[in-house]
């Protein structure tokens, strides 16, 4: 057991450097992808900025500071997510067009193989800039570690989500726009927006169908004040959450109808 964790986490790592080589490999495209991504999410906090500057930097309650939490946990965790591991966002294309037999016929750990078989550019621009935001809004080096901490729960969360998302095209075929909605429409604008201006029913959508309570709200919480119950409540959904994923690869696995379409993979 402890030698099979071992080789899947040199396999990982290995196959991590092999991609950001890859992503690299045209730097200029590379440097503009990241600038850009951090351009379009500054666009965000300068709005942000221009409401708290007309309401004397205080709405309901609500503090510059709390928006810089609340964007810094969910774009770090969003952009670690699909920067290391951006082949989960492959997973229903892989499913349709019989592209895991590839995949099957190695012996690596199937699910760690495939979430590393592709590294999106774009997210690293959401990694950087979520880090620079959490420098910014921290006191002190104890501050930086709980966002980091919160951020790799929310990493694991999100990436838990979107296999499971992703994993729906072994009954549903085609489910890319079901998962661009409930990804970039619903996961991504329920975690942008501070906990006091979603109403209850909205809340229980946060709790349940999609985790953004749990990915950052509630971490937010625990940022001034910890509480255990909360904390726990926390690694309990997402236990929850990434046994639900693996549970929907699992199945994947024994439903997935080759394509024939075999071809090497370094």
């Amino acid at each position: 057991m402890l030698m099979e964790a071992k080789n899947t986490i040199n396999f990982i790592i290995k196959s991590l450097i092999c991609n950001i080589k890859s992503s690299m490999e045209y730097k200029k495209s590379f440097v503009l992808q990241t600038i850009f991504m951090m351009m379009n999410n500054g666009f965000f906090l300068i709005f942000w900025g221009v409401v708290f500057g007309i309401n004397n930097g205080n709405i309901s309650g609500i503090t510059i500071n709390d928006i810089l939490y609340l964007w810094s946990i969910p774009v770090i965790s969003w952009g670690a997510a699909h920067f290391f591991f951006g082949g989960i966002t492959e997973i229903n294309r892989y499913i349709i067009n019989g592209e895991l037999d590839t995949y099957l016929l190695q012996p690596k750990n199937m699910f760690f193989n495939v979430a590393t078989s592709r590294c999106d550019v774009g997210a690293f621009g959401d990694l950087v800039y979520g880090l620079i935001l959490g420098v910014i809004v921290s006191n002190n080096i104890l501050d930086f570690l709980q966002i980091l901490m919160y951020s790799a729960i929310a990493t694991i969360i999100t990436i838990a989500i979107t296999v499971s998302i992703r994993c729906l095209a072994i009954w549903f075929g085609d489910v890319e726009n079901l998962a661009h909605v409930y990804e970039q429409s619903l996961f991504a604008t329920l975690t942008n927006y501070p906990e006091a201006v979603f109403g209850k029913g909205i809340k229980f959508i946060m709790f349940t169908i999609v985790p953004a309570m749990y990915a950052v709200h509630l971490p937010i919480r625990l940022m001034g004040k910890f509480d255990l119950k909360i904390f726990l409540l926390i690694i309990f959904a997402t236990i929850i959450f990434v046994l639900i994923s693996k549970i929907l690869f699992g199945i994947v696995l024994k439903k997935y109808e080759s394509g024939n379409n075999i071809a090497l993979k370094s």
